[in-house]
């Protein structure tokens, strides 16, 4: 089986075989052997080459949200005008950047106050989803133009936390 799909808008190949009761994957021509085992209706615990990962998954609004060893990744399927444009200029396409929750969660603390310059992949806020501490991170170099929410507060899967407003932007 072939499949294409979007990782925070980079696309990706994966072809899948099911053989002797283990799954070769290979994604952007690199290969994996993958035995997997069901937990619980939204976590799954792999085995990598031969290294273990336990992954949390929940969806929302068409989109599948994945935490894999506290990072969290929006996964869709591939449009065409993603597997076209390159990253930087999706950015300029979509959106102003946010950090948001990939799953329903509570934020624990936030690491940045509106004002604030951030780093590319700078922690900006720590949200408690499915019994895990998870750190979002910046997505964009620039200055943190809103926080819509406070420690304490419920957030939805996707629902912006943080605003941003990217340094090319200014």
């Amino acid at each position: 089986m072939e499949l294409e799909f979007s990782i925070e808008n980079k696309p990706h190949k994966l072809q899948l075989e099911f053989e002797d009761g283990q799954y070769k994957i290979n994604v952007d021509d690199e290969e994996y052997s993958v035995d997997s085992s069901l937990i619980s209706d939204n976590c799954l615990s792999l085995l990598v080459n031969g290294d273990a990962f336990t992954v949390y998954f929940a969806e929302a609004n068409g989109k599948k949200y994945v935490s894999i060893g506290g990072e969290q990744f929006c996964i869709e399927e591939a449009r065409s005008e993603v597997s076209t444009t390159s990253g930087a200029d999706a950015t300029a396409v979509d959106e102003a950047p946010v950090a948001a929750s990939p799953m329903p969660g509570k934020v624990v603390k936030l690491l940045v106050k509106e004002g604030d310059q951030v780093e590319q992949g700078q922690g900006l806020v720590i949200v408690e989803a499915m019994k895990m501490e998870n750190e979002i991170k910046s997505p964009v170099k620039g200055r943190v133009e809103k926080v819509n929410f406070k420690a304490g507060d419920l957030v939805d899967a996707a629902q912006p936390i943080i605003e941003l407003e990217p340094e090319e932007g200014r």
